[in-house]
């Protein structure tokens, strides 16, 4: 019945946003008392269904969340809250991405930003070492939308790079790597809007731990994840393609069979991608690709095709996307030569 009720007050803030928003703030501001579980996920619905209307209430909201935080140990309110901000982090987000069409003043970046740093300080300093899963989990999804807008200010900048390197370590930590992968993949995102390159050791630490997520034989992540995985790739090429492309050669030249053939198969995405930053980057890609063309692994020969095929399909007019269509016409020589014997 309460969660009835609270999507009936979600509906009814459409139409009468202020009054809702009023009798929520009210509640979320009783001194000596954290509020109703209810309550704050209402809270956090809001956000993530009126995201921009919300953003006059950020400073309050984040303010009214940081008196009560120390009373919160683990558990459902915990969770709560964690959602709560989650949601009005990343409708903060949203502002940053779409400022040119909101009527707020468009200084408020700092200040948001500031009003988000202090809640964000706590929670490190303080949860991230929650023992419940289903606390990990919540904490990391608050964690990694602070961060998406910390990101957007340089003074926060270093904290939340700091803390990036904490949600990698969160796939040792974690029974549900993918969640980790959607956080990363979100904190990517936003970095796009920000225009700020990834600290060369960041982005190192990025692309082995996704590389390793994928080649890791003994918990091979489901097709849904994978693409995540390949999409994390593909954002941190836009960002810093020399580093990422750098990273996935060394791949294939040594290691394992499963590391060569996750390293091709971000190769692809990355071609498939067609983004600016990454397509210069083809030709050199293309000759380190040529290489592992005889690989004795029938594994890595059927990556090495389905990169040609996604260089193909991306559309590029130039010779050297052309220098390895002869390897496709070798494998069906390959092939047909053990058919015959």
């Amino acid at each position: 019945v309460k969660m009835a009720a609270s999507n009936v007050l979600v509906a009814l803030a459409r139409s009468h946003f202020h009054f809702v928003m009023s009798e929520l703030q009210s509640h979320l501001k009783v001194k000596g008392k954290v509020p109703d579980e209810t309550m704050l996920l209402t809270l956090g619905k809001m956000a993530r269904s009126y995201a921009l209307r919300c953003i006059p209430f950020v400073g309050m909201t984040l303010l009214a969340l940081r008196a009560m935080l120390s009373w919160v140990g683990s558990g459902r309110i915990l969770r709560a809250i964690c959602s709560v901000l989650e949601q009005w982090s990343k409708g903060v987000n949203t502002y940053f991405c779409n400022r040119e069409r909101c009527p707020f003043p468009r200084n408020r970046k700092a200040q948001l930003c500031e009003d988000i740093y202090p809640v964000f300080h706590y929670v490190v300093v303080n949860w991230l070492g929650c023992e419940e899963e289903e606390d990990k989990q919540a904490v990391l999804g608050a964690v990694a939308a602070m961060m998406g807008g910390l990101l957007h200010e340089e003074q926060h900048r270093e904290h939340a790079w700091e803390q990036l390197l904490w949600l990698l370590h969160q796939y040792q930590v974690v029974r549900d790597t993918s969640q980790v992968t959607k956080s990363l993949s979100y904190v990517l995102e936003m970095l796009e809007g920000v225009q700020t390159p990834i600290p060369r050791g960041t982005a190192l630490a990025i692309s082995t731990a996704v590389h390793h997520q994928l080649s890791d034989v003994t918990k091979e992540p489901g097709p849904a994840h994978k693409a995540v995985l390949s999409r994390c790739i593909v954002l941190q090429g836009r960002t810093c393609p020399e580093e990422t492309v750098v990273f996935l050669l060394s791949q294939l030249s040594g290691g394992s069979e499963a590391g060569r053939v996750a390293a091709l198969d971000l190769l692809a995405a990355l071609a498939r991608s067609d983004a600016p930053a990454t397509r210069e980057k083809l030709p050199q890609v293309v000759e380190a690709v040529r290489s592992v063309c005889n690989d004795p692994s029938a594994q890595v020969r059927r990556a090495v095709l389905e990169f040609i095929r996604e260089l193909l399909s991306s559309g590029p007019q130039s010779c050297w996307a052309w220098d390895v269509v002869g390897h496709i016409f070798d494998e069906f020589s390959r092939t047909s030569g053990r058919l015959v014997r």
